[in-house]
């Protein structure tokens, strides 16, 4: 699928490229940077090329913040910039340029970008190259489908700031957290285990390590229970190997050696320790030293009973993530873990390990970067005799 991110006439260009109909073109019609931050997140696993006018917010420092974070939860997408009207030796420029290739930017809506972009699908395999097409036999024109990508539902109250009065540093503090100090760079360790087997439990704490290198960090996942790198090579043959404890997939970082929390601890912000299964961990209270305790849980009956034994040594911090659970019940979900329900969270289905969900209130309260909602109590009247309420 290619998404546009830009003016009328940069998704016409797109559409006339696609007159034979042989890849499907989506245009994002939002104007707000939570909103499209949230779509193009959300289903960046159909994405594969990306036209990203950066005039489309109005204000440039805005559209370069959402670019970069782009580039990091969806990294293999492929990214196309318009730079229409933007200098070339200006600092904008020299901006983009560490974010995307040369050769994938360009300086106007037209020409210039269906060449790119026809060059880049061709090698992609989604469309035909120009000798295939003067060799084949004509065909019918079809007249290509434009289609919306559904909207993500909007927070409950936001303040909208228009773009003239948003510089740089403030666009930065909304979508890139400033680093916490941290002693000699002493990593703070996010303990992430599972109330039983394939229950979400590696799937939480890789969307913990995207959610923190999207928010600026140096984040790693450390596998506590395992050696192997079977799993992660069955999920994505982008694997680049730096030896025999430390690798690299699709930009993340994963040790499978739990001896390298030593040597990492000065090395990231942010480690995510995986430990697998809670049943089988060989020494609880290891789990428990953490700074940041989640459990991953299950709403199965044969699951609900795996997370009693993880309440009972609850110190009070931990916090409680319910993977495929449906809306319908998720209130019930609630009051059976009260007095645990204020720390109790739910996420939804994530079909790729490496890709963002975009989930930022469900893992910025994980991580102490967002404040979680305090439940509202109605007061009380004051009783008074023959039970009349003062008033």
């Amino acid at each position: 699928m290619v998404v546009v991110v830009g003016k009328p006439e940069t998704a016409e260009s797109v559409r006339e490229l696609n007159f034979r109909g042989e890849f499907e073109v989506c245009e994002i019609v939002e104007r707000s940077i939570p909103a499209i931050q949230r779509q193009l997140e959300q289903n960046g696993e159909q994405i594969s090329h990306l036209v990203y006018d950066v005039r489309i917010i109005g204000n440039i420092d805005q559209s370069l913040g959402l670019l970069e974070r782009i580039c990091v939860t969806i990294p293999g997408i492929k990214i196309i910039v318009v730079t229409e009207g933007i200098s070339t030796d200006s600092a904008f420029m020299r901006d983009i340029l560490t974010l995307v290739p040369p050769e994938q930017i360009v300086s106007d809506h037209g020409a210039e970008l269906k060449r790119v972009l026809n060059s880049m699908l061709c090698d992609a395999g989604l469309i035909r190259d120009e000798t295939e097409q003067s060799n084949s036999p004509p065909q019918e024109d079809i007249s290509p489908q434009t289609e919306t990508l559904p909207d993500a539902p909007e927070p409950s109250s936001e303040v909208v700031i228009p773009p003239s009065q948003v510089d740089r540093e403030t666009v930065r503090a909304h979508l890139v957290l400033p680093k916490p100090r941290l002693r000699g760079r002493n990593a703070t360790t996010i303990a992430v285990c599972g109330a039983g087997h394939r229950i979400g439990t590696t799937t939480q704490a890789m969307q913990l390590c995207l959610y923190l290198k999207a928010m600026g960090y140096k984040a790693a996942v450390i596998e506590m229970a395992t050696t192997s790198l079977t799993p992660y090579t069955k999920i994505s043959d982008e694997v680049v190997l730096f030896d025999t404890t430390h690798f690299r997939i699709e930009g993340t970082d994963i040790y499978n050696d739990k001896t390298c929390i030593l040597t990492t601890k000065t090395k990231y912000d942010y480690l995510i320790l995986d430990y697998g299964a809670f049943g089988e961990m060989s020494e609880v209270a290891d789990y428990l030293r953490n700074d940041i305790l989640v459990a991953v849980c299950g709403a199965k009956p044969s699951e609900v009973d795996l997370v009693s034994d993880i309440l009972r040594v609850d110190n009070g911090t931990m916090h409680y993530v319910f993977s495929f659970v449906p809306q319908r019940d998720r209130d019930d979900i609630l009051k059976s873990m009260s007095p645990f329900d204020v720390r109790t969270y739910f996420a939804g289905w994530i079909p790729d390990y490496f890709l963002y969900s975009g989930n930022d209130e469900l893992y910025g309260c994980i991580t102490g970067q967002l404040k979680a909602k305090e439940p509202v109590q109605k007061k009380e009247g004051r009783k008074w005799p023959f039970g009349r309420k003062k008033r």
